[in-house]
């Protein structure tokens, strides 16, 4: 028996503004690159004001598979997403009018590859990818989300062998299988279907049936699919509106799809989050989700006891995590130790500083906070900005200006406002936070009780400006980002100044070495240990 296909089933949701009062699109940082030969596959793509590689979200639009287009996703959701980090790209892709079903499926495949194979170019962490849409693009995304892997690693094309996995996925009113006889019998007031599959689909008789299994995706559901929101305007016992053309919408597109689809989620053990008008969930808006997953790595809880903060002066600012002594007593005095995070962390919202290099997450735990209480400082560096400041840093190519003199306004602003220890200031810092380490101490030589750089480096030239501070230097011998021999000369030119220095060498480590480092429940210890006099 044939199973027929309701054009109707993938209409795009059109939700929020008019066009008179919808706000500007941000312009693409690439606009309509080619994926494809036909004048339809084709991507636009704004990249987020991030230090290094970052998550990307992909929007799908739908329109029926026989229309719609790139350039109608939401602006406030593309500012959105873009203010928490997060790259955003839109895809085109052929309608049935000029290659019918799969070619949609094929085109937003073929896509994600193209811009897995832009990762270097773009900044994006493939291992960090979402994607989101309504209706059609509801469906071409869950089918990317819970399909098999369609990458072919033995393909001549290069971009065929990139992955087709997704990290997370956000759906809005979705359609979980193009059966429409699973429609009769379970989404109110649609009583028969009412088109043929052929309309829609490059097959007929069993091929047809088969390509409608395979284009619903509730069929692809295994437990390895990433964590999905899916939202729906109707409660499951709203009733059918009176008014013909919305009641079509309203069957299409109704909560029953995302019912049955979370039911399979939630049995396979798929993280599976239903938002309709009624409960409260955890997630308000697809945004929400995205950045959630993508921004915090699905990670938050790891970070929930920092507070965020912002600190401005002079026209200029600085946003901030700040985590608490466990157990605080107003009437005691607590050391502060302020953490410089590496480039990969720069950017706005606040979040990246904790994320992207798993440090403060290690300074959250037991061994650390829970061993030493004192308050935990974790400031962002804007994307174009860098922590050091020195001439022969700036002079450099690829220099930055740096953000360095509101970073010690802040810290003042602590010891200000906070039960902080004013001979108990700890800096520490990764990477380009190893240099601004360095920068730091250079600039207030006795200010600082202990200063422990990560892979950084200074010029051994300002050897005398650490002689009054306790340093401890680390470094992976096999680092090709910042040279080990950076830290080699500023531990052997400190030593020679008669400073107060330690140097810790990691053999067969790289760039990474802050993994080493942290966890040293021993540098710890030592810079607790350490008193300014």
């Amino acid at each position: 028996m044939k199973l027929p296909l309701s054009i109707l089933s993938l209409l795009l949701i059109v939700v929020g503004y008019s066009q008179n009062d919808r706000p500007p699109l941000p312009p693409p940082t690439h606009a309509n690159v080619a994926y494809g030969d036909h004048p339809n596959q084709v991507i636009d793509f704004w990249k987020a004001d991030i230090g290094a590689r970052g998550p990307l979200a992909i929007h799908i639009h739908g329109g029926g598979f026989t229309g719609g287009s790139k350039d109608k996703i939401n602006p406030a959701t593309v500012t959105k997403l873009l203010n928490a980090g997060i790259h955003v790209a839109s895809f085109e892709y052929r309608f049935i009018q000029h290659a019918k079903l799969p070619a949609a499926h094929d085109d937003v495949k073929r896509a994600l590859q193209f811009v897995r194979s832009k990762a270097r170019e773009w900044a994006i962490n493939t291992e960090l990818i979402g994607a989101f849409g309504g209706s059609a693009g509801a469906q071409l995304s869950g089918y990317l989300a819970f399909h098999d892997d369609m990458a072919d690693p033995d393909s001549e094309d290069p971009i065929s062998r990139h992955s087709t996995r997704l990290y997370c996925v956000a759906l809005s009113g979705a359609q979980s299988t193009m059966d429409l006889n699973w429609w009769v019998g379970n989404i109110p007031g649609y009583d028969e279907p009412h088109v043929t599959g052929e309309r829609y689909w490059d097959a007929s008789g069993a091929s047809l049936e088969e390509a409608i299994w395979e284009g619903s995706i509730i069929n692809h559901i295994s437990p390895d699919d990433p964590p999905v929101y899916m939202s729906y305007s109707m409660a499951p016992d709203a009733r059918i509106p009176e008014d013909p053309k919305r009641a079509r919408g309203w069957k299409i597109h109704h909560v029953n799809f995302g019912i049955a689809l979370q039911q399979k989620l939630r049995a396979a053990g798929v993280e599976a989050t239903l938002d309709y008008p009624g409960p409260k969930t955890r997630y308000s808006s697809a945004a929400e989700f995205l950045i959630d997953k993508l921004a915090w790595k699905n990670q938050r809880s790891l970070y929930e006891d920092y507070e965020p903060g912002v600190f401005s002066k002079d026209g200029d600012e600085i946003a901030y995590q700040l985590l608490r002594p466990r157990n605080f007593d107003p009437s005691q005095k607590y050391p502060l130790v302020l953490f410089l995070h590496g480039s990969g962390g720069r950017g706005p919202a606040n979040i990246r500083n904790l994320t992207d290099a798993d440090v403060p997450a290690r300074l959250a735990t037991n061994a650390v906070s829970g061993s030493h209480e004192a308050f935990y400082l974790v400031p962002q560096c804007p994307g174009p900005f860098t922590w050091a400041d020195a001439d022969w840093i700036r002079e450099r190519p690829g220099g930055r200006p740096s953000k360095q003199p509101i970073l010690l306004d802040l810290v003042d602003h602590m010891g200000e406002s906070e039960a902080i220890d004013s001979s108990r200031l700890y800096v520490t810092g990764l990477s380009m936070g190893g240099y601004g380490t360095f920068s730091a101490v250079a600039a207030r030589p006795q200010f600082w009780a202990a200063a422990a750089p990560v892979c950084g480096g200074w010029q051994v030239e300002d050897a005398s400006k650490f002689v009054d501070t306790p340093l401890w230097l680390f470094h992976g011998d096999q680092d090709r980002a910042v040279s080990v021999q950076y830290s080699r000369d500023m531990d052997r030119a400190i030593r020679s100044a008669g400073g107060d220095v330690q140097y810790t060498e990691y053999p067969g480590v790289g760039h990474n070495s802050w993994l080493n480092a942290y966890w040293e429940d021993t540098l710890w210890d030592w810079m607790f240990d350490q008193r300014r006099k």
